[in-house]
This record gives structure tokens, sequence and C-alpha cells, in this order.
């Protein structure tokens, strides 16, 4: 009996001894890691664009009420760049129109957002140079911006600040994001991801807890960025839903832009403001491209995309009622003929080049509408 007890007693202190040596190399492994992740982001393993880098996220696309994100009121971009108390580039507008101004709002993405000095405050100098000093532009750029979204700042924002003329120029974020974001035509940059936030899931069983365990770490979020957007995100199945890369889905990608702008146009109108929007170049329709522009360009596949939805949104504003139809001024190939490098990548330009749209879009401007 005691030899059976002591060979027990004997097993369960072998037992107790493997434990213990598993505990302690498991520990040896991961206490490094741990340590190593929690490092990490302070020093290296921030996979961001150039533009998320440059341009936060938390500060330039911060979530809001039906225009779905916006800039943060007085956000901090840097010592040299603070958003006015509006959350936009520039200075802001006061809600009281001061007598004889003459206000044109810009809206648009990154392109117009970006600038030093911007598209915006580079067409307002056109106009003080031919001595119209009453002529103020105000910059309601927003990083990933589509026309949609714009329609909806037009509403809720622009409308109750008195325009005379609301300029969209746009067009990029409408063809790109259903090409490498949420497929779904017309709809906001990643709205697909806010639609599966978890906190919206009801079922118990279905909320991915391990998986949002997983997305706490650092370094599993950059070696494995792939793993959790498949595990998040249900962009495959999205893309078969909306026929992800067909005519059909192209051709509905511009329709929702030409629609949006047919509304923009009409809500501009009902309250006392012109309308006129600006299709903006893209590398894809410059001919021809220097060798960076070339080394920068997007894949071909992308680049065939941009030129067909453009294409059809041509085609289908020759197809609108007359009286529906908003004044578009197609951009697209402005920098046609220049042999210089004028992209740094599929939309965003050099400062340098930024000039050539501002003449355009002055002249286009003064040549449509009478100017007080």
């Amino acid at each position: 009996m005691k030899k059976a007890r002591s060979e027990l007693e004997a097993a369960a202190l072998s037992f107790e001894t493997k434990c213990g040596r598993v505990f302690i190399r498991a520990m040896m492994v991961l206490l490094p890691l741990f340590v190593l992740d929690y490092f990490s982001p302070f020093f290296w393993f921030h996979r961001r664009s150039e533009i998320e880098r440059k341009f936060p996220v938390q500060v330039v696309r911060q979530p809001q009420p039906y225009t779905m994100f916006g800039g943060v009121k007085n956000g901090i971009l840097s010592e040299d760049i603070v958003l006015n108390g509006r959350g936009y580039m520039g200075k802001s507008v006061s809600v009281s129109k001061p007598p004889g101004e003459f206000r044109i709002f810009v809206l648009g993405g990154s392109t117009v957002f970006l600038g030093d000095p911007p598209i915006s405050e580079l067409v307002e100098e056109e106009f003080r140079r031919r001595g119209r000093e009453n002529v103020r532009l105000y910059n309601y750029g927003v990083v990933s911006s589509v026309s949609g979204m714009a329609l909806s700042r037009i509403v809720f924002e622009i409308a109750d600040l008195e325009p005379d003329l609301v300029v969209m120029y746009n067009g990029g974020n409408d063809m790109l994001h259903p090409y490498e974001y949420d497929p779904r035509p017309g709809y906001p940059f990643n709205f697909i991801v806010y639609q599966n936030n978890p906190l919206l899931e009801s079922d118990v069983r279905a909320y991915p807890g391990f998986k949002l365990l997983l997305y706490g770490s650092n370094l599993a979020r950059s070696f494995f960025p792939h793993y959790f957007v498949r595990q998040f995100v249900p962009l495959k199945q999205e893309r078969r839903k909306v026929g992800w890369g067909s005519d059909e889905w192209r051709t509905e990608v511009a329709r929702r832009y030409v629609s949006n702008l047919v509304k923009s146009d009409r809500v501009s109108n009902a309250f006392g403001a012109g309308f006129i929007g600006f299709l903006q170049p893209m590398v894809c329709h410059k001919d021809p491209l220097s060798t960076e522009e070339k080394n920068n360009r997007p894949d071909p596949e992308l680049e065939k995309h941009c030129r067909h939805v453009r294409d059809r949104i041509l085609e289908q504003m020759t197809l609108l009622d007359k009286d529906s139809v908003p004044l578009l001024i197609d951009l697209s190939d402005v920098y046609d003929g220049m042999a210089t490098t004028v992209f740094i990548d599929a939309v965003h330009t050099t400062q340098e080049s930024k000039g050539v749209v501002a003449e355009a879009v002055y002249q286009h401007i003064v040549a449509n509408f009478e100017i007080e």
C-alpha cells in the first residue's frame, strides 16, 4: 500500500515537474514576445501609407453623422498644420456672410484637402489677381471623401452658410474605392468595416472574441494583416454580390456618381447657390507619362477600370434630360501633353502642378457664373 502511494506521489511530482518545465519554456518564449509587441509601436512595424502617416486617421476621418466622417475641429496634424474650428483646412467660414462677399465652397477628397497652398486658395488668388477681392473660397475637402458624402455635406453643413457657388472637384475616389475597398458603388470609404463592427453583432456565438484578442497584438496586425481583413470583413462575398469587375458594375459606379452630381446641383440651387462639378485628372488619363509616373502608377487593371468608368460617366451625362443636367467639366486630361512629372500616385499631384488645375477651375467659373 505504501509502495503504491509512493509511486502515485512520484508520478504526481513528475507530472508537476513536467508542467512546470512546459510553463517555464512557454514563458521564455511568450514573455519576450509580449515585451516586443508592447514596445514595437514606438519603434517599428508601422505599416501605414505615406498619406496615413502624414494625416492621421483619428484627425482627418473622425466619424460624423450623415456625412460619415470628417476632420476634427481644431485638429492638430503637425506643428504647422491645424484644422480650423469646423474641422477643415484653411480659413473658417462665419455663420453670417459679410456684405458683398461671394462665397464659394469647394468639396472633394484629399486632392482638395491637401496642398501648400491647396487648390481652393490658388483659385482665390486668381480672383484677387484680377481685382475680385470679395470672392472667398472655402476648402471643404475631406480625405477619402466620395461624391455621396459631399452631397450630404452640402445639405447638412454648407446650406446654412449662405453659399453663392458650390464646386465639386472629385471623381477619383468614386472610381478607386469600389475597386480597392468596399465594392458597393456609391458607398462611403470602407463603410463595410463600419457595418461589420463587432459591437453591432447581436449573436453572442458569432462575436469574434478570440480574433479580437489576436488583433490587439501590434505584431500580429503587422505580419498577418490579410488574415484579419478576411476574418472581420466579408469583402469577397460582397464583391460576388455586386458583380465586382463586370461591365454592369462599372456602369453602376458611374451612374451613382452622376446621380450625386444631379442631386448636388438641385440641392445647391434650392438654397440659392450655383453648382459646378469638375471630373478630376488621374495618372491613367495622362499621356505621355514621365519615368517617375510610370514607376508610381497603379496596376494596369485598376487603370483600365478607371478609364472605363470615366467613359461611362461622360456617356451618362449625355443621356440626362436637359432640365436635369448639372454643369460638369471634364478635367481628366488637363495634364495631357505634359512630359514632366505631375502625379505622385494615382490622383495626387506635385504642388507645382496644382496651378494648372486652379487656372482651369477659375476660367470655367467666370465663364459660367456671374459674380457680383
